[in-house]
This record gives structure tokens, sequence and C-alpha cells, in this order.
């Protein structure tokens, strides 16, 4: 089973802070240490303290503990009940809304009587947590009242405002991200879907699969397509001894007769679920206590769905673009010309390889403001020119039907075939990237097919594509790593639920963005020297172009090992990273 990389949150303020965005945010921040990422909760080995009322307890103080249980969500935030009065425990409507903030501040600017107490909250929004544990960026600033009466000597909340208000330091002591995964729309690959979950719940396998059942979130309802419909149920399910078995039982009350085909892809969504989420395999499913699939009645493993891996392994990168020399092969002993017409090929400010490797798309141009021809081919064949334009975001390859995309002028967004003759190029509806912005500079499909990622005005939006047409589905497109302001020159698709982006700036030029915004990482700054102008991923292995030259930089590496290097053989030579994207 494939364990998850740990990963950070990172509030938006905090990023901003950390990178020079945002100097009025960051008077929160101690002014004696510099922000530091924050690590994610491991639920491993850890004891979740409870807060409790306190005898004798000041109100601002049993203000701030009733906000630290607000953070634990069992049983309807009983943990938080216990500081309200009767009443108000009674009518407070925890499920309003839940929004996470930076930090809170109290001030009792309603003042404070021997019975009566009343504080002002005000906090800096980093987002919300919405059903089902969907994370959804925020902004702005948050004010509320509280009120406090005195009940049999003791301070109690009284007055308080439907939701629920936690802050960043204890939704991550108390939340987890994980994954749901859904079906592409050619039901083929798996799309994830995060979602936060309370990090230490004991049914959490039956929490993650109910939540399958209810669908994705909205964002992706026109995008992926799903094997778990809505009728189903599950419970746990012991042996007879009462003590559950090696691995994990998961049986479905409702679920349909489905085909051989629709069995795997159910399987392959539960599976992998399961597994992102280290619940322990095998996995027996079983339709009203009886196996699912004969085939596999002691239980499936991810080696019985290997073929929808959400994140299987990707080949470093083995060819570069220059500016002088065309397409060049990257081999141990350095870079040497490729074989073939791309190496004759001057003047490229970008390309890259679709997912089978066959074919190639490359963008070249002279100066900044000359005209911009898009050739494709066979990447052992000749290219062919598609289009001329003035300017040019992508390519991108979509990794199903093989095609490029680019979008041209601002204004027209196409996809190319690779026709016998020559390239065919047909016109999509380019409304729901036009509506993000004026200037579009990045554009890039993930690796499924499902989801599109675009720089607009220095701002990174995802988006989906409709599993029907594939066209961009409006209404979709959100803005993801917002406390990197307008700053980001260059996107690229780490994995599925991970971006990387270059940024106009020397502070942080790199970084990654979880789909749903919640993550945010600054990645290493040693021996880089931004801005960056371009940026690509393969598997473990990130590449930039910084102000001097094409770097790498292995994430994978122990963390005082983490520099960006130079690619051997093209040190101090003008090159672009071409990757499958």
């Amino acid at each position: 089973m494939t364990r998850p990389q740990p990963r950070s949150l990172l509030v938006s303020v905090a990023l901003a802070c950390a990178t020079g965005l945002a100097a009025t945010g960051c008077a929160t921040l101690p002014s004696s240490s510099s922000p530091q990422v924050i690590d994610t909760f491991s639920p491993e080995g850890s004891e979740l303290s409870v807060p409790t009322p306190v005898p004798d307890q000041e109100p601002d103080l049993l203000v701030r503990d009733f906000l630290k249980a607000a953070a634990i969500a069992d049983q309807r935030h009983a943990a938080a009940r216990q500081f309200l009065t009767p009443d108000a425990a009674e009518n407070w409507d925890d499920l309003a809304e839940t929004i996470i903030v930076l930090r809170a501040d109290l001030s009792a600017e309603g003042g404070r009587s021997a019975d009566r107490a009343e504080y002002t909250l005000r906090a800096e929004k980093v987002g919300t947590l919405d059903p089902g544990g969907i994370f959804r960026e925020d902004v702005g600033q948050l004010e509320v009242t509280i009120g406090l009466t005195r009940t049999d000597g003791q301070w109690r909340i009284d007055e308080l405002p439907p939701g629920v208000v936690i802050e960043k330091a204890e939704f991550l002591s108390t939340y987890a991200q994980r994954d749901l995964f859904f079906l592409s729309g050619s039901g083929d690959a798996l799309v994830p879907d995060p979602r936060w979950t309370a990090a230490d719940r004991t049914d959490l396998e039956y929490s993650l699969v109910n939540l399958l059942a209810t669908g994705p979130r909205p964002g992706l309802t026109d995008a992926v397509l799903s094997r778990v419909p809505a009728s189903v149920s599950v419970r746990p399910d012991e042996d007879e001894d009462g003590v559950d078995a090696a691995g994990t039982t998961i049986d479905f009350a409702g679920l349909p007769v489905l085909s051989s085909q629709a069995t795997t892809q159910f399987a392959a969504q539960v599976v992998w679920t399961l597994a992102r989420a280290d619940v322990p395999g095998p996995y027996r499913l079983e339709r009203d206590g009886a196996p699912l699939d004969e085939r596999y009645a002691t239980g499936w493993t991810t080696e019985d769905v290997r073929d929808f891996d959400p994140y299987p392994p990707a080949e470093p990168m083995r060819y570069a673009l220059t500016a002088a020399d065309g397409l060049v092969r990257l081999e141990a002993g350095g870079a040497r010309p490729a074989s073939g017409p791309w190496s004759e090929v001057r003047g490229g400010t970008g390309a890259v390889i679709s997912h089978d490797g066959r074919n190639l798309a490359v963008v070249t141009g002279e100066g900044e403001i000359g005209p911009r021809r898009v050739l494709v081919g066979p990447i052992d064949g000749a290219p062919a020119e598609a289009l001329t334009a003035g300017t040019v975001a992508g390519p991108t390859f979509h990794p199903v039907t093989g095609r490029a995309w680019v979008l041209v002028d601002d204004a027209r967004l196409l996809r190319i075939g690779m026709g016998e003759n020559a390239p065919a190029v047909q016109e999509m509806d380019a409304g729901p990237l036009l509506a993000l912005g004026a200037r579009v500079t990045g554009l890039r499909i993930d690796q499924s097919g499902t989801q599109l990622a675009v720089v607009v005005d220095g701002k990174v939006f995802i988006g989906a594509l409709s599993a029907e047409t594939g066209q961009p589905l409006p209404g979709t497109f959100r803005q993801v790593g917002r406390a990197l302001g307008e700053t980001v020159t260059a996107v690229a698709w780490r994995d599925r639920s991970t971006i990387v982006v270059g940024r106009d700036t020397t502070e942080a030029p790199v970084a990654t963005v979880s789909v749903d915004g919640a993550i945010a990482e600054p990645l290493s700054q040693r021996n880089i020297s931004g801005p960056v102008t371009a940026v690509a991923a393969a598997g473990r292995e990130i590449y930039v172009v910084d102000r001097r030259s094409l770097l790498r930089l292995d994430t994978g590496a122990d963390t005082g090992d983490r520099y960006w290097r130079e690619i051997a053989g093209l040190a101090a030579i003008r090159a672009d990273p071409v990757v499958a994207g």
C-alpha cells in the first residue's frame, strides 16, 4: 500500500507573509521569527486533549477553550456545547457553516458586569469547510459577537452566531486531508476529490465510503463518473467472535448488480480511497453479506486495480528544448541533439510531449512580441505547422484524445489533432477561461483529462472539463493559492491532486498548491533565482527555468539535500523542460 506523503496546510496569510505579499496581513505574526510551514496532524500515537470548562474560569479564557473544543465535531460538537448554557446548547446551529480563521482576537467591547460579559471576535478568514468535508478558500474579515452569562456561579456562553469558527492551529490538530476517488469521463482513470475529515476517527473506512456515495464536490459533478451509487449504505462487519479479521470488510446494502467492468471500476474507487487513507487491507467488499466478486472473496488489494493507480510513477525528463540546437536528448553523459527534424527547430519557447510519448507540440517565436508558431508531429518524425498567432498559452496534451490544446491571442481555445496529411484544428468554447480575466499565460490539463489549470493575469485557477464533451465547464473554475497574489507565471501538474507554479518573485519563486487550495508549500529556495518563466513536473522531480538556466529539484531527496541543480550538458544554456503534459 502506498502511504501518502506528509503534507502541510499553509494558511493563506502565512504564505503571503513568507513571500512578502501581504504586508498588512502579516501584522498578526510574531515579528521575532520567520513564518514556517505548518506540519500536518499525524494521528499515530497522539492523544487528543478535549477542552472542558474549568471551575471559576474567566469568561475570555472560557471563550478561548470553547473555540478549541469547537474543532472537535464528534456528536454534533458535544465538547463545545459544554461551554454553553442549556438553552444555547440546545439551540446552537453548528451545521450552518464552518469558518476557518488564521487567529481569533477577542476584545471586551460590549463591557462586563458581575453576571454579564460580551466579546467581539475578529479574525482573518482562511476558508470554509463545506458539507462533506469540502475545503473552500475564502478571504476577508470575520467579526462576530459572543455573549456570556453567569450560571450557578460559572460563566457560560448564551449568545453566539450560528455555525462554527475554528482557528487554523486547532483545524490542523483535529482534521486530516484524505482523497475520495471518482472515475474520469473515459472510465479508465481515477480523479482525486480531497476532503477534510476528523483525523482520529475510528470509523474512517465507513465514513469515506459513505462520502463516496454522496458523490463528487459540485465543481466535479459533470466532469466525473461514479460506480458508487447514492442508494448504497455500509455498516461494520465483524467475524463470528466479534473481532475484526485482518484487513477491512465493507458490506454494501442497496448495491445493484454490476457488470464485470463496472465491478472493477467500483472496486478501484473504494480500494484506492481506503488505501490512500491508510485503512488496512485487504479489502473484503461484500453485497448484503456475500462477496461482491467471488474471485476476490479473501479481499481486494491495490495490485488488483493497479491499472487505476491515481498516482502512477512517472519517468524523469528525457528531452529539453534549446534555442540554438532545437530538441536535445538528455543522457547520462549530458545533452545531445535529438535525431530528426525536431533538432532543426529554432526559437522554441515551450514544448510538451503527449502522454503516450509519441507526439510533440512546440511553440516557436522570435523576440518578445513577434508572432508565434505552433508545431506538432511525431517525436520521431517531422514537425508540421498547425497555426500562427500573436500569443500562445500552452500547449498541453489531453491524455485520452491525444490532442494538443492552446489558447491563442487571449481569445480562442483550440485543440489540434495529429492528422495524416496536416494538423486538424478545432475551435472550442473559450468562454469559461476568458471570464477569468484578460491575459491567459498558462494552460495545463491534468493527467486524468478531467481538470484544467489556467494562469490568468498572474493568478492560478483550476476548473473541470465535461465528461461528455471534453469542453471546459462554466462555473467550475476557482482561484487557488490566493496568497500567491498576482505573481504566477507558469503552471504544471505535479500529480492529479497538486499543481506546481512558477512565480515572478525572488522569494519563494516555486510553490505547490493542492487542487482544493487548502495546502500550499513554497519549495526550496536554494540555488534558484527568480523570476521563474517555465515549470514542469515528472514524478518526484520538478523542473523550472529561472533567470539563469534550466534547473531540476528532486523532491524525494533528504530535506537537507534539496538544492535546485543544473541539468548536465545544459549549464548556462537557454533551454526549456520537455515532459508529458
